[in-house]
């Protein structure tokens, strides 16, 4: 059978990540499930009490919710931290996804951490002048092959969502131009999807392939579509070049944050959730807010605990 931590791996996530969390459930998360069946919690255990236990495979049953509040109140008992709890219901639910039990973890985080909340977003027809408008922010001396990369990588950034990394592992075979979809890899922290084109970005998707890229081949490593480090560096430049004609860009995650939100009016959350890349709905379900008193609701619904 497959093990968890090479099931992580197969995720996306790190060698370091899957071995860390791999090692809570089995060093933590087990043995606490043990002696709290077998003893009860009248009184808190010490995590390095229960550590000493010999460990020992529980049988894994589906958790229900108050046995995870009472793990939740066991750690905030011994002084944990919101945050550090929050990362351990995270590892929690990554391990109820991986023996197939309801991921009952994955809506749960507590009150007290700071979470970015989408805010400054575009319209779709603001993303629309933002990206139109751009060959004009050139300076004379912009070579015109950099200003027609920039301008395509924008277009993948407002109409398909693409962050930087994703960005950096697209290969020139990801690419389906006939059928006008690109194929994105996943990363860390997203999955993989295949995502459609619009019909204006083939064009200078195509020339790009014959003229920087093309000259380029020799600079960039393997297949890759772009010249990492050159794409890296372009992003500032990129944010620049914008700021000239919208100055309430005040980052490139403010682009993705516009265009989720915005794919939301036209599709359902789970559509979205896939096109957006992200692997817990949860994640998708937070770009719905439009206002702060949205978002307040959201919160009281989705982090009870106090």
């Amino acid at each position: 059978m497959k093990s968890f931590k090479q099931w992580l791996i197969n995720k996306g996530l790190g060698i370091n990540t899957a071995n860390n969390y791999s090692l809570f459930i089995e060093k933590k998360f087990k043995p606490y499930l043990n002696v709290s069946a077998n003893k009860g919690l009248s009184s808190f255990l010490s995590i390095e009490s229960i550590e000493k236990k010999e460990p020992s495979e529980p049988t894994m049953e589906p958790i229900d919710h108050e046995t995870l509040m009472q793990y939740i109140r066991y750690r905030k008992g011994q002084g944990i931290g919101p945050k550090t709890i929050n990362m351990e219901l995270k590892k929690i639910s990554y391990y109820l996804e991986f023996k197939g039990l309801p991921n009952i973890a994955e809506p749960i985080r507590l009150k007290g951490v700071q979470r970015r909340i989408p805010h400054d977003l575009f319209t779709e027809k603001q993303l629309d002048h933002i990206y139109n408008s751009f060959p004009e922010s050139k300076n004379p001396w912009t070579h015109e092959n950099t200003l027609k990369t920039y301008h395509l990588i924008l277009g993948l950034r407002i109409y398909q969502g693409l962050q930087e990394q994703e960005l950096t592992k697209i290969e020139i075979h990801h690419l389906q131009l006939d059928k006008g979809k690109i194929y994105v890899p996943s990363t860390k922290r997203t999955n993989k999807r295949v995502l459609d084109l619009k019909p204006f970005q083939i064009l200078p998707l195509h020339e790009y392939l014959l003229t920087e890229r093309k000259l380029l081949n020799e600079e960039i490593e393997g297949n890759n579509l772009f010249h990492k480090k050159r794409l890296i560096r372009g992003m500032s430049r990129i944010k620049t070049m914008i700021n000239r004609y919208e100055p309430k860009l005040t980052d490139m995650a403010q682009i993705r944050a516009s265009t989720i939100t915005g794919w939301l009016k036209h599709y359902n959350l789970r559509e979205v959730q896939y096109m957006a890349g992200h692997k817990y709905v949860s994640s998708t379900e937070r770009y719905r807010m439009d206002t702060l008193e949205d978002l307040q609701k959201e919160l009281e619904k989705y982090h009870p605990l106090k």
